[in-house]
């Protein structure tokens, strides 16, 4: 009886030992599998990051951009103010500030802002190139092309002078700048000022019919209608004015 017993609580222990190894085998599974959630939540949760990561930045990037055109845009706006105001070189500094923050969206309109600024103080040649770097950010830039013509009347070179010209009223048959009241008109008169030195006065004429002058009051026959048409021509020019430094 005692040997059955025994035998009985053998049986028992075994089956123990293997409940307990089989408990054991469970809880190292099930360590296993928490592990390698952890471990895959934990790639999840790094890739999330990282695609927050890249969007944050691309979207930061995006809106960066048009604060500073804003403020680049309000730079120029203060510096026509300036500009109106007869402070000239404080409206140069502010086309500066607006090159110096955002130049390739406002270069050309700063650049057009300086070059009207430069001509306005006798700055002639700088205000010239100032124009030319208008232009060459912005080939439509009217106003700079204008200004552009102004400075080679100016400068005694009224073939460019009148391509200048002539370029304003292609892009523009209408058109009227914002800040000294030049127009269309203004710029026909400039070419007729320019083919004038040129010796063509032909096309001067030409020039003064389609504005609709009243010239023909002037004897061609004249010893002086050579002077005199330059006088009458002169006397109609507001770039010609600008140009030499009168305000």
């Amino acid at each position: 009886m005692d040997t059955g017993l025994k035998t009985q609580d053998s049986r028992h222990r075994t089956q123990d030992t293997r409940h307990r190894t089989r408990d054991t085998g469970l809880r190292i599974r099930d360590r296993s599998t928490i592990y390698l959630f952890q471990f895959c939540l934990s790639r999840f949760v790094s890739c999330v990051l990282l695609i927050c990561f890249f969007v944050v930045g691309f979207t930061g990037c995006g809106d960066d951009n048009p604060v500073a055109v804003s403020d680049a845009d309000q730079l120029i706006s203060e510096g026509w103010k300036e500009y109106s105001a007869g402070n000239y070189d404080d409206a140069i500094a502010k086309y500066q500030q607006a090159l110096d923050l955002d130049e390739d969206s406002v270069g050309s309109e700063a650049y057009n802002g300086i070059g009207w600024a430069k001509a306005r103080i006798g700055r002639l040649l700088e205000s010239m190139e100032s124009f030319k770097e208008a232009v060459a950010k912005n080939p439509a830039n009217t106003d700079a092309h204008a200004g552009l013509a102004g400075m080679y009347l100016a400068d005694s070179d009224y073939e460019r002078a009148i391509a200048s010209a002539s370029l304003v009223l292609s892009l523009n048959p209408e058109y009227a700048s914002h800040h000294d009241g030049i127009e269309a008109t203004d710029i026909r008169i400039l070419l007729a000022e320019c083919y004038y030195y040129d010796g063509d006065y032909e096309n001067v004429e030409k020039q003064l019919d389609l504005l609709g002058q009243s010239h023909k009051d002037l004897d061609s026959s004249s010893s002086t209608y050579v002077a005199d048409l330059l006088s009458y021509i002169q006397g109609l020019s507001k770039i010609g004015n600008l140009t030499s430094g009168n305000q």
